[in-house]
């Protein structure tokens, strides 16, 4: 390079410097790959533990988990990048890895965490990135070298290492740049690798409070790193903390997706994660939906979470806090945290019945959940739920990709044309989405739960450091809930391993201390509430009836049940009504019935209960178990309050009440004759029926018992709830029996699960 070159490289660096400030930097080896998501180009390079100030130790200060870099409480869903930390997994098995070897054991290897350089606007994700990339070729004194610079606006440039002659290096070297306001490293893979360092250089450096977010997570880590270091201190052991390093790859997104798109490296990185987390341990069901960008069940159903961000009326009705979508159990179909009302798997599927059925579920009372779904079948039934050609032209232009309206379905719509993409999004929120969120928020049980929720977080003051964060386990962090819980599971182990070696009992940690408030206070008070707002009482028993009713009811069984009677409904009985406001009709018709009552000082608030010690209580819920298959029969009870004294306020709605009251009868009868072969089962055990001669004598007996005991135990039960005489129910449940349904897949009908006991069939204890 002669003098005058130089002196004008010079020039565009001081020039480069006024316009754009990027204060964080690294250097490494680059390269590119191809994946579905586009190319990928990445930098591969290391980070290290330490104080020496060097670029290697600042890096680790650098990485960014997806909840520190994102505000997780206003983002949408879509924008989720990652599966939530295992911060009890990581302080108790990952840290002590790092910070204490094992000795005499062969070498141990970290692959490399893998991060995505992403733009950022006052911490929020840009959708699209707006700003085209400048090119320029200038000299980068810092390395003493000639680079090809690509600057993302004020967010990153790339530095791409070249000779005099404009060729890249036979070395790829690479520097990466970036401004940590405007950019930042999200941890896509090795997040647990990752947050280990994290922990440690916070700790012995004292900085969780520096990390925007980090502070929050300090009591789950700090105990125990400290530990480990005064451990090393106290048994002379020399930690070189300097020398722990991992390896990290740096990627980034140099194009946009598909011709005449901006970029959309946020929609990219997505889609980068499921590819990099393919063959890795797979994330939890709730997880994959959150992420997913290739199904429409899984972004119908992320919408629903959306919504429930920005629909200030819904934030009302449904707070997001009411719904489990972090359980990191891989298939979770009913929540297991006591404070939801219901969980994202359980949405999901709802969303699945509603929008793409099978028809076959939705019009057949007696069909069945189990099986290969028929696909063809699905997709056709969501063009029609959806109306698609009333909105999409026959042809449609998804960038480069051109798809007949009748080949839309779950794995074929529009991704890449944002304005299609969306139009489909918000038809099916508007005719579908919203109506299933009013009725999981609206019904008088869910409402109850919801409402005593709702009080608990106004009413919880919390007054210490352990209190906030019992209460942001339950209400603000995701993820932190499972970790409290692990981390309570700990220590109790530690005590009983200390008792058994009679050694001292350890102090209870933050963290324990924090589930005890939410698994015993909380949980009690909450309780407490609910049956006070659901049953207008506080008496102990009546609590534990409320709560054994809410066990059956916040499950996937009883919801997408529910949500099966309102599309059976509008499929069968109301074609001509908009599925949202026919949401509405149903959810207060069925509260009008449970409000209501067969006498003046009962209602029907407790119908779904399957054991009661209040004399004179029979069930109509007789079912074995409470498993997700069940959730057709509990389509029946749902039914019968739709029904029930309701025929003039649905008909003047425009519900065909004749059609909707036979539907009722056929799913009472597939119910009835469920209960009947399970009683038959029982009795074939009877001593007196093993006995007979033949098994075709035997069969008859048994069957002949069986109904018997089913006619006089639901006519007992109509009677409680209903009020009609005990000889008509008995008369009318006889007549339901024997009108036979040609169309009930006998075959598909898993009777025999969990009930080979009668005893199961009332039995809530096993719940």
């Amino acid at each position: 390079m002669n003098e005058s070159e130089q002196s004008n490289s010079l020039s565009n660096i001081s020039f480069l410097g006024k316009r754009e400030h990027f204060p964080n930097h690294i250097d490494g080896i680059y390269g590119s790959f191809t994946t579905p998501a586009g190319t990928v180009n990445y930098l591969q390079t290391k980070a290290k533990l330490g104080a020496d100030g060097s670029k290697h130790a600042q890096l680790i200060k650098a990485l960014v988990p997806a909840r520190e870099a994102l505000n997780i409480q206003e983002m949408d869903f879509n924008q989720l990048l990652q599966r939530d930390l295992d911060d009890h997994r990581i302080a108790t098995t990952l840290i002590p890895y790092i910070l204490n070897p094992p000795i005499n054991s062969l070498p141990g290897f970290f692959p490399p965490i893998v991060t995505v350089l992403l733009p950022f606007n006052n911490q929020q994700q840009p959708e699209e990135y707006f700003v085209e990339p400048k090119e320029s070729i200038e000299v980068d004194h810092q390395y003493g070298l000639k680079f090809r610079m690509i600057s993302h606006d004020g967010a990153y440039r790339v530095q791409y290492a070249i000779a005099e002659d404009n060729e890249p290096l036979a070395i790829p070297i690479a520097v990466l740049r970036w401004n940590p306001d405007n950019a930042k490293l999200v941890i896509m893979d090795g997040q647990h690798r990752a947050m280990s360092l994290l922990a440690i250089e916070r700790t012995i450096n004292k900085s969780w409070h520096t990390a925007p977010k980090g502070a929050r997570y300090q009591p789950f880590y700090e105990e125990h790193v400290e530990k480990w270091l005064m451990d090393a201190a106290q048994t002379g052991k020399k930690m070189e903390l300097n020398q722990i390093e991992l390896p990290v790859t740096i990627c980034w997104f140099p194009e946009s997706q598909g011709q005449n798109q901006r970029p959309r490296p946020h929609m990219s990185a997505r889609k980068l994660f499921v590819d990099v987390n393919n063959t890795a341990k797979p994330p939890s069901e709730a997880r994959l939906v959150l992420l997913s960008d290739t199904k429409l069940e899984n972004i119908f159903s992320r919408e629903l979470l959306n919504q429930l961000r920005r629909d200030n009326e819904l934030k009302q009705a449904l707070p997001l806090y009411c719904v489990e979508y972090d359980n990191p159990n891989s298939a979770a179909t009913s929540p297991r945290r006591w404070s939801v009302v219901t969980n994202l798997e359980i949405l999901k599927d709802a969303v699945v019945r509603t929008v793409f059925g099978p028809p076959k579920i939705i019009e057949n009372m007696g069909a069945s959940l189990k099986g290969q779904p028929a696909l063809k079948d699905m997709d056709r039934f969501m063009r029609k739920q959806l109306a698609v050609d009333e909105y999409f032209a026959k042809e449609i232009h998804d960038d480069q990709r051109l798809i007949s309206r009748d080949q839309l379905g779950n794995l074929t719509f529009p991704i890449n044309n944002v304005e299609l993409h969306n139009k489909l999004l918000t038809n099916f929120y508007v005719k579908w989405g919203k109506g299933l969120l009013h009725l999981i928020s609206s019904i008088e049980p869910f409402e109850a739960h919801i409402k005593a929720l709702k009080d608990r977080y106004t009413d919880w003051t919390a007054a210490d450091n352990v209190q906030t964060l019992a209460k942001d386990a339950l209400f603000e962090g995701v993820g932190m809930f499972w970790t409290i819980e692990d981390g309570h599971k700990l220590w109790v182990d530690q005590k009983k391993e200390a008792k058994e070696s009679k050694l001292p009992e350890p102090s209870q940690p933050d963290v324990s201390k924090a589930w005890k408030i939410i698994d015993e206070e909380q949980k009690r008070e909450f309780r407490k509430r609910r049956a006070k707002i659901y049953l207008n009482t506080e008496n102990d028993d009546d609590i534990k009836e409320c709560d054994l009713l809410f066990d059956g009811l916040i499950t996937y069984a009883a919801q997408v049940g529910l949500v099966l009677t309102w599309v059976t409904t509008h499929r069968m009985a109301a074609k001509n009504l908009n599925p949202s406001e026919l949401a509405k009709i149903v959810a207060t018709a069925i509260n009008n019935s449970l409000k209501s009552g067969p006498i003046q000082s009962r209602t029907r608030k407790l119908i779904l209960l399957k054991k009661s010690s209040r004399k004179g209580f029979h069930p109509i819920n007789m079912l074995p178990s409470l498993e997700p298959a069940f959730a057709l029969y509990y389509r029946y009870f749902w039914l019968e309050l739709l029904c029930f004294n309701n025929a003039e306020y649905l008909t003047s709605n425009g519900i065909d009440f004749d059609i909707l009251n036979e539907i009722k009868t056929k799913a009472r009868q597939v119910y009835l004759n469920l209960l009947i072969d399970i009683r038959k089962k029982h009795h074939l055990k009877d001593q007196d029926i093993k006995a007979m001669a033949t098994q075709a004598e035997q069969n008859s007996k048994a069957l002949d018992r069986a109904k018997t005991a089913i006619i006089d135990e639901q006519a007992k039960a109509y009677n409680y709830w209903f009020g009609n005489g005990i000889n008509e129910c008995k008369q009318n449940i006889i007549l339901t029996i024997n009108n036979t349904i040609t169309n009930v897949d006998d075959d598909d009908l898993d009777v025999t699960s969990g009930a080979d006991d009668t005893s199961d069939l009332v039995d809530d204890d096993k719940i």
